[in-house]
């Protein structure tokens, strides 16, 4: 069993900075976000792949949305397209090969979580970086502990997708952080 390995010292909740920071994401990078939200991770990420880069968001709330095309247009950002599309969308309309998937936080929200790590192979390339972020199942806080995915099992899935596991990430005192590769 995998388990994250946490320090002892105080953790932040969740910093999207910090863990961007170890994403190995490049200026000109396509990113894609599943279930963005209001921009927490999609934010900091199209600072960093800058105007050459491009983030497709996706999220089933047009008001998410909304907040973070706001939020986007006061910081200057025009490289993010928002696209509305359920949690568990596995044909959202994105033709782009991507340098990094994002899935944050949406498996708890979802059904069919194989389905959704499996399809992002369509949108993956050499190489391509997938993380998955989403609650640590012993954390007390966040959704019910019966609806949040082990580890090993997503494992078992982005392994079926093409992908390597490469390391954990530190995502902050209640939520785990994997960092795969493909490979296919």
């Amino acid at each position: 069993m995998v388990k994250p390995i946490f320090s002892t010292r105080k953790k932040d909740f969740l910093s999207p900075r910090n863990v961007v920071e170890k994403l190995d994401i490049k200026e000109g990078d396509v990113v894609i976000d599943f279930g963005s939200g209001s921009g927490f991770w999609s934010i900091p990420i199209a600072q960093k792949v800058g105007k050459s880069g491009k983030v497709f968001v996706t999220d089933p709330k047009v008001e998410n949305l909304t907040v973070m095309k706001r939020q986007a247009d006061n910081l200057g950002l025009s490289n993010i397209e928002y696209i509305q599309a359920p949690y568990d969308s596995t044909s959202i309309p994105v033709n782009a090969k991507a340098d990094l998937i994002l899935i944050s936080n949406v498996l708890s929200m979802i059904k069919n979580d194989e389905k959704l790590i499996t399809s992002t192979k369509k949108n993956s390339h050499a190489d391509t970086k997938l993380v998955v972020i989403d609650w640590d199942h012993e954390a007390e806080i966040g959704p019910k502990k019966e609806h949040r995915s082990e580890i090993e099992q997503i494992m078992i899935w982005a392994k079926k997708a093409g992908f390597v596991f490469r390391k954990l990430l530190d995502a902050g005192a209640h939520h785990f952080g994997l960092y795969f590769e493909f490979e296919n």
